[in-house]
């Protein structure tokens, strides 16, 4: 028997794992998104459709001869069951589903309403899915979907159930080709889910089938996150737009926490969108940044780079005058095409370089260009003219969509307020931090309003195919409407394409739907444009927080885009009133009230926070201290710390409920220091240490603004419930700020004790990292020793993750920033398999900058467990095998390879950002430019350095040898941050392949894409574990000032518990410290410190990454955690390495019941023989125990 000349593959793209939300998001059911209109058996009502252009109409009729005159279709209530429930009247369809061109959120619940929607037609109806996009239909490459399949994809994200791509079908053959597999496999119908051009397409091809007598019939769903593809009133929005954008306005919100944090950057943010700016005005709407520029005014007022560069220069001299040297700042992806001068430019330069005797030289094409274009050439920064001249594309034009549009403006914009500094206008500080958003907004897991629409698309393309109906893209309105009230039809293709020359020739295609700045749809540009005057001075920033799906508690979860609700007749939140802030020293300090905050977090402030049992009556008076045992430091540590600290031997402390103190500390005044870095929860603590106090008659909590140097200059604010209501769950320390985390020198140490004694406090907190933590045991040594009344405890914060050891499970904003990162590593691993073109080498921030030779990994590694990608290239890995840099790029290149072998040529890996400085050589070049002064160049360099050294920093990309010469840090110490590290083993690897290429031995594609994540999740709301455990570290630190206990840090064990039984205490900072070893010529010996904890090799953390690396560089076994949820069934689930945790203090306990049985059972009149073997045993263990006795693995630490 002959095969069939089209059959199905089999089905190899399943998904093999799942995060806990998304299993929670493919539980949910889809029926619940199916409007009413579309159950039982709706009715067909055909109308005349309108063209989009009356001057169009008689050449695009001509060009769609068989379908222009298809009618407006929209479906009415009909009867349920008027078929019969099993579909007895009715034939089995049979229809393919196509996805095409760039991912959109949503697209899965598509193809689900289709599935569910030809099933509920008949039983026995069919659906093909082909693969790959549009090439899949004219191959024939395509897969029959089951319920199986279907049921494994629901509400989840990205198009890799059956990957996408963007060709077109375009050919006469293509088109035959594309009829004669339908033909062959039966199609009835089939859907092309896309963008403009990819329905336009779709619309062709229905043409052509119809023409040719093919009983396919083509409709199409309207795909895009851009935002450009929207005809009201039959289609009033594209889905992914409104999931693309609120991922986006997630990670805008956390800079401008972050802004206001530091108070000493502007954060200049790029957003996908292509040539409109339809998701930038939908993200400032959401925002409220301080300046966002559209594309389509720049346009249309025909704005100059010059203009927007002093425009922006005047906004940040402006803010400036009234201390703010920071802001947010969004710029859409195609803002330089609007540019007028920068298109003449682009064309002119073009030609000329295209023409013979004009070299890619400033100097040869200066000479070439129009006087006018040669003038915009030279007011470009360095780098920019750099790029236009070399970075060309194969047909040897300009690449403008690879110019950094954000770093150009930030170039322009920075030199000319040094202009104005030097005509004395300007006295301020412009610092820029840049941010491009765009894949990790493609595949992020469905809003629950795309999920809703997407299916509802998909169920209405299922009917319109089953009533033979073609050239249509499915409809669904009324969207202000609970989703059982929409309604559905389908609009013909032909009426909404106008003729646009395209290559020579004329093209129908669905007019882009640019930014409105007037007209009927222009209401969210006039809400926007009535605001954003007084947003350039203000810091009305919103925060709209993770997206969330939890319907059923959180309103917030069914919002739908906010341009929507402006465009179908909702009025925006005006401005709430933004306090006065008051200056204090470089700091400003403008506490919010709960109303001005976002609908989000007003709801978040109303979550109680869960305590351990010993806290549950959150208050000082019903708690008390219980010494457990005392402690020590390392045994060949002692005699060293006794020269530093009265005492080495003070107890363990741990918290128990009791009914009534016998006396409660009373008059008591703490305060609080931010030392580390952001990081969510802190605000979470001061609500701790507020509420514990409210039982102690006269107590106050105040918070020191500006960090470190707002407590040297007294710089004291009262914390008040009323006050700390508005930050309960928000992230960053936007409330008090942050300088630098040094509190070290004998002056700052001085400083630090005139100004608890002038303010009288009795409690001292600081709060951050290792560093803060060794600066604070000698803050309450010198305070003893000086006799100061004052107590100082510290607490763990971080999100990097290493201000852990035996007494310390986990430091605050770690579990958060992980979920915050592994949500956009997940996002863009799933757009990778989605689009199976790109290799994403993403560097995740970490503890590179925090202190230590040799940075941590924690973040990089936790966020690996959490996402599962093909590569983690963790630091003290690549430590501990000692690897080259040349080993290291062969170890990624032969993953790469392995992988095309299989036939596929994409992937994500993920890289920690103190890698380099783990790789020897790397080590001795850092080490040798940190003696050389910054900022250089590299010809002063050169002479400074080795001959090794020189010969491995003339070998870098120019990109590395400038970084590497930036400006340090106070300490001269090399910000690991600076360095694209991503960016340059991308480019190591991809020329590695390259070589392999040449000999034969490397087949496939390898096409890089490099990004950094840090600043998009330090500032991130915080989990509901992170919450928790902050304001239960805040209420411990409470206690323990309040009780006198200096030179404690405040713990809680026992995390991977539930809240309820957690234990609170104090441990003694002397337990904690530790040694490091002497100098080579044993003549200097460091202080004791908290040592910032590596990765355990050896670790369940680790482990548990180590037992799955070999598949995740094989398969795809990608997660997607998505975004952090703040209610419902996935809100409990905590990071992995906080869950597999070693208890210390547990088995201390456990060590401790079994020394007192063996006490108990070797009483005097014991048998001899219990006492004989208890002793030897004993023995034997003393000496084991000797000879582990040693120095403990320490980092030493670097000093900001």
């Amino acid at each position: 028997m002959s095969q069939p000349e089209f059959a199905p593959k089999p089905y190899k793209r399943a998904r093999r794992a799942y995060s806990a939300l998304q299993k929670e998001r493919l539980a949910a059911e889809c029926q619940a998104y199916l409007p009413a209109v579309l159950e039982g058996c709706p009715q067909v009502v055909k109308k005349q459709a309108i063209p989009a252009s009356e001057k169009d109409a008689d050449t695009i009729k001509g060009l769609f001869p068989q379908t222009y005159d298809t009618p407006l279709v929209e479906f009415a209530a009909g009867i349920d069951g008027a078929a019969g429930k099993d579909g007895a009247s009715r034939s089995p369809v049979k229809v393919g589903v196509v996805l095409s061109g760039g991912q959109a959120p949503g697209g899965h619940n598509v193809i689900a309403g289709i599935f569910d929607g030809v099933k509920r037609w008949h039983p026995e109806s069919t659906m093909i899915g082909f693969l790959d996009g549009p090439h899949g239909i004219f191959t024939g490459n395509f897969v029959e979907v089951t319920a199986e399949i279907m049921d494994g994809f629901r509400n989840t994200g990205g198009f890799d159930m059956l990957g996408s791509g963007r060709h077109k079908i375009e050919s006469e053959e293509q088109f035959a080709n594309s009829m004669k597999v339908c033909n062959a496999i039966g199609l009835d119908g089939l859907v092309v889910i896309g963008g403009d051009d990819s329905n336009t397409n779709g619309a062709v091809l229905a043409e052509y089938f119809k023409a040719k007598g093919c009983k396919t019939k083509v409709v199409g769903a309207p795909k895009t996150i851009d935002g450009d593809l929207k005809c009201p009133p039959h289609i009033p929005i594209s889905f992914g737009f409104d999931t693309a954008c609120k991922t986006y306005a997630t990670l805008v919100g956390n800079v401008a926490v972050d802004a206001l944090s530091a108070q000493k950057y502007y954060h200049i943010v790029r957003l996908m969108g292509r040539s409109a700016s339809n998701i930038a005005l939908e993200v400032a709407l959401l925002t409220r940044p301080n300046a966002c520029l559209l594309g389509e005014e720049v346009a249309r007022d025909k704005k100059s780079l010059r203009d927007l560069t002093m425009d922006l220069a005047d906004m940040i001299e402006q803010r400036s005058k009234v201390g703010k040297d920071y802001g947010v700042i969004i710029l859409p992806e195609g803002l330089i095409e609007f540019i007028p001068e920068f298109e003449r430019l682009m064309s002119e330069l073009n030609d000329k370089l295209a023409a013979p005797g004009v070299e890619a030289t400033e100097e040869s094409v200066l000479k070439a260009l129009s006087p006018e274009n040669a003038e915009c050439f030279k007011y470009l920064p360095d780098f920019i003219r750099a790029q236009l001249l070399l970075d060309r594309d194969p047909h040897g034009n300009v690449q403008v969509t690879k110019i950094e549009t954000e770093k150009l403006l930030a170039a322009t914009v920075s030199t000319e307020l040094e202009q104005r500094r030097a005509a004395g206008s300007y006295k301020g500080c412009f610092k820029a931090q840049f941010h491009a958003y765009g894949y990790e907004g493609r595949a992020g897991m469905p809003t629950i309003f795309d999920a809703s629409y997407c299916y509802a698309l998909g169920a209405t393309a299922a009917t319109l195919l089953a009533h033979g109906l073609t050239g249509l893209i499915a409809s669904v309105k009324n969207l202000l409407a609970p989703a059982k009230e929409w309604q559905c039809g389908g609009v013909p293709v032909t009426s909404l394409c106008v003729i646009e020359r395209r290559k020579g020739k004329d093209k129908p295609v669905i007019r882009k739907a640019l930014t409105e700045l007037e007209g009927p749809l222009s209401q969210p540009c006039t809400a926007y444009m009535k605001i954003r005057d007084e947003l350039r001075m203000l810091d009305a920033y919103t925060i709209p927080g993770p997206i969330q799906y939890d319907m059923e508690n959180c309103k917030s979860s069914l919002d739908i885009p906010m341009t929507l609700q402006l465009e179908l007749g909702k009025s925006m939140k005006p401005l709430g009133k933004v306090p006065e802030p008051k200056k204090m020293g470089d700091f400003l300090y403008a506490p919010q009230a709960v109303e001005a905050r976002s609908e989000l977090q007003q709801w978040r402030s109303a979550r109680k926070h869960q305590v351990p049992a010993s806290l549950t009556e959150k208050s000082i008076a019903a708690v008390r201290l219980h010494e457990v045992q005392a402690t020590m430091c390392a045994e060949q540590d002692m005699s060293y710390m006794r020269k530093f600290f009265t005492s080495i031997e003070a107890p363990l402390i741990e918290l128990r409920a009791t009914e009534g103190r016998d006396s409660v500390p009373q008059n008591q005044r703490i305060g609080i220091v931010f030392c580390g870095r952001q990081a969510p929860g802190c605000h979470d603590l001061l609500c701790g240490v507020v509420d514990m106090l409210r039982t102690s008659d006269g107590s106050k909590v105040f918070g020191f603004v500006g960090g470190t140097h707002g407590l040297f200059e007294k710089q004291a604010v009262e914390l008040t419930p009323e006050i700390c209501k508005a930050y309960v769950g928000s992230g960053g320390l936007e409330l008090l700020g942050r300088t630098v985390d040094r509190l070290k020198t004998d002056e700052e140490l001085e400083r630090a004790r005139a100004a608890c004694e002038e303010l009288q406090l009795t409690g001292l907190v600081l709060v951050g990292g290792a560093r803060t933590n060794t600066d604070a045991a000698f803050v309450a040594e010198h305070f003893r020793k000086q006799r100061s009344k004052t107590a100082v405890v510290g607490v763990p914060c971080g999100i990097e993750g290493n201000m852990v050891n035996e007494f310390v499970e986990a430091s605050i904003g770690f579990d958060s920033a992980a979920k915050a990162v592994a949500q956009l590593v997940g996002n863009t691993a799933i757009d990778g398999s989605s689009a199976r073109k790109y290799y994403y080498f993403l560097r995740i921030m970490d503890g590179a900058a925090t202190g230590g030779r040799i940075s941590s990994s924690h973040l990089a590694l936790e966020v690996a467990l959490q996402t599962k990608p093909n590569m983690l290239l963790l630091t003290e890995e690549v430590d501990e095998k000692r690897f080259s840099l040349r080993e290291l790029v062969k170890e990624v290149a032969d993953m790469v390879a392995s992988r095309a072998a299989d036939g596929n040529n994409f992937g994500t890996i993920l890289v920690a950002e103190g890698l380099l400085a783990a790789i020897p050589e790397f080590r001795t070049l850092i080490s040798e430019l940190e003696a050389v002064p910054m900022p250089n160049t590299p010809e002063k360099v050169l002479t400074e350095l080795t001959q090794w050294s020189r010969a491995l920093f003339q070998t870098l990309p120019d990109f590395i040898q400038r970084e590497l010469l930036l400006e340090r840090q106070s300490n001269a110490a090399l910000q690991m941050s600076q360095l694209e590290t991503e960016r340059l083993l991308a480019w190591l690897v991809e020329d590695e392949l390259s070589q392999r290429k040449k000999q034969g031995s490397f087949k496939g594609s390898f096409s890089p894409v490099c990004q950094f994540i840090g600043y998009q999740a330090r500032c991130s709301v915080p989990s509901d574990f992170d919450s928790d455990y902050a304001y239960t570290l805040g209420a411990t630190s409470a206690v323990l000032a309040a009780s006198g206990m200096s030179g404690y840090m405040a713990v809680v064990s026992d995390l991977s518990q539930p809240v309820q039984k957690w234990r609170a205490g104090g441990v003694p900072f002397t337990a904690i410290l530790s040694v490091a070893g002497a100098s080579a010529a044993g003549a200097f010996r460091p202080r004791p410190a908290i040592f910032p904890h590596r990765v355990d090799l050896e670790g369940a953390a680790f482990k548990s990454w180590c037992k799955e690396r070999e598949d995740c560089a094989k398969f795809e076994m990608y997660e997607n955690p998505g975004p952090i949820q703040l209610s419902g069934p996935s809100s409990g689930v905590v990071s992995t390495t906080i869950m597999s945790k070693f208890s210390y203090l547990r088995e201390l306990e456990d060590l401790r019941k079994h020394m007192s049985a063996l006490a108990s059972r070797c009483r005097p009149g014991c048998d001899p023989r219990t006492v004989r073997v208890a002793t030897q045993s004993l023995a034997t263990l003393n000496s084991i125990l000797d000879e582990l006795a040693g120095p403990s693995e320490a980092i030493e630490q670097r000093e900001k």
